[in-house]
């Protein structure tokens, strides 16, 4: 039956459809002035983005300069504003082959949703209230991937993260980190 395929697709466009929306929204906020309204939808857009990964609707909207002026250590997705900017400058973003992580990296979907968040400057609590969960709840995700990953530290955590591209290497090497774990 080709119901599931069209349905698919038609959830497909949607998102696509809403993610664009909040772009053209954060460059509408942009040319009037509202720099942190801008902020938030491209932060919305990011976050509808970010489970499937979608770059399209940022190409499309011409959204570039949107995306540079937001400040990376103010979002939650910075490994995916790396890649998309990456895009946008021409050049591919590498695929991930989850196939040669060893076993003992591979990672829960919570826990790869508490890593994603590592490399901001949002503390635990934030962590938390971004993902609707508990600050013990991070707190054993992160110890979990601090095992998996075998790291000592936060900062460890994310360079080895990005080494096994469980995380975008981004444009710069480290997203600086001024609170201490």
């Amino acid at each position: 039956m080709t119901v599931a395929p069209a349905t698919t697709s038609l959830i497909d466009r949607g998102a696509l459809l809403v993610v664009e929306a909040h772009l053209l929204a954060g460059l509408a906020h942009r040319a009037c002035g509202d720099r942190r309204a801008a902020n938030r939808e491209v932060e919305a857009a990011l976050r509808l983005a970010e489970p499937d990964g979608m770059v399209l609707p940022f190409a499309m909207t011409g959204a570039r300069e949107l995306l540079e002026a937001l400040p990376r250590h103010e979002t939650a997705h910075a490994a995916l504003l790396g890649d998309i900017l990456d895009v946008l400058h021409g050049s591919s973003v590498p695929a991930q082959d989850e196939d040669s992580l060893p076993a003992a990296v591979e990672l829960s979907p919570t826990e790869l949703r508490v890593l994603r968040y590592l490399p901001t400057n949002l503390s635990r609590p934030e962590i938390a209230r971004e993902l609707s969960v508990s600050v013990n709840t991070v707190n054993t995700h992160i110890r979990n991937v601090y095992a998996k990953l075998q790291a000592r530290d936060r900062s460890s955590a994310v360079q080895r993260a990005r080494a096994l591209r469980l995380l975008a290497a981004g444009r710069t090497p480290d997203i600086p980190v001024t609170r201490s774990w």
